[in-house]
This record gives C-alpha cells, structure tokens and sequence, in this order.
C-alpha cells in the first residue's frame, strides 16, 4: 500500500517518495523503488568499485554538520562528479569517479570544521 505522494529533496532536485509500510520509498513511474533494486543498480554500475565509493562519500557527509551537509551537497556532488559529454550525448555514459578526490574534499571539509 503506498501512502501520500511527497517530495523529498536530494541534491537540488525534487525526487518523488510515499511512505509505504516499511518507511519513506522513492517513486518511479509512480511506483515505490525497493532498496534491493536500488542495490542491483548501484553494484551493476560501479561493480567492485561500489564498497569504496560507499565509504569515502559516508566519511565525505560525517566530515561535517548536517545543515552544512545539506547546503552545501550540491556543490561537493559537481567537485566530484564524473565528466561526460554534455546533453542527450552524456545520458548514461560511463565516467571514472575519483575516489581520491572525494577524500581530499573529506581532508578540506573537517580542516575548516574542527
């Protein structure tokens, strides 16, 4: 059973959720998402890359205060974020995430947080 539609925002976009009997699900074609294939997508895509790329953003968003966090998420999402080809050209094209400069952001945000 899927409750009252909401929006929740993440990163600057308005994403579609209802609650549901096991908590808040975001939508698709009006349909809550399970976590599982929520889980199948993010391993399909990253593969053995995806435990690492986990834990250096986890300790990238602890490096600071939440209100921090969340006004500033965007801006650390468009430091880090693989390049692809601008437009249509770039929709699901594969790109190379620097796990390294995740962790220098990590370094930066918890100098100018201590």
């Amino acid at each position: 059973m899927v409750g009252r539609r909401l929006k929740v925002d993440v990163l600057r976009r308005a994403v579609p959720v209802a609650r549901t009997p096991d908590g808040l699900r975001a939508l698709s074609g009006g349909q809550p998402i399970s976590p599982a294939s929520v889980r199948r997508y993010l391993q399909g895509k990253f593969g053995d890359r995806l435990a690492p790329a986990r834990a250096a953003m986890r300790k990238l968003a602890q490096s600071m205060p939440p209100k921090t966090l969340a006004a500033s998420g965007y801006t650390l999402y468009v430091k880090f974020r693989p390049s692809v080809a601008a437009g249509v050209k770039g929709w699901g094209a594969m790109g190379k995430l620097d796990l390294n400069l995740i962790r220098r952001l990590t370094k930066t945000s918890r100098s100018r947080n201590s």
